[in-house]
């Protein structure tokens, strides 16, 4: 989202990536989709749209917040 972001591949190369991830998330646990859902909502989102680099490393920082809890509470 920061040094690849004017790239068209990449951005559909990173959609692709979490929709994977997402599939991969559910066989572990159904409830670890959830935040790779948000991930995959995130790549989606927010490349192209001119979001400064520590709105970027905000939303990171909230994402992994989230796959830790959910990991703590999962397992």
């Amino acid at each position: 989202m920061i040094r690849e972001r004017r790239s068209a591949g990449y951005r559909r190369a990173s959609a692709a990536y979490h929709a994977l991830a997402i599939v991969a998330a559910t066989l572990l646990s159904p409830w670890l989709a959830l935040p790779f859902a948000g991930y995959l909502a995130r790549a989606v989102a927010l490349p192209g749209r001119g979001v400064k680099v520590p709105v970027v490393g905000a939303v990171e920082i909230a994402g992994s917040a989230a796959l830790l809890l959910t990991l703590l509470l999962v397992f």
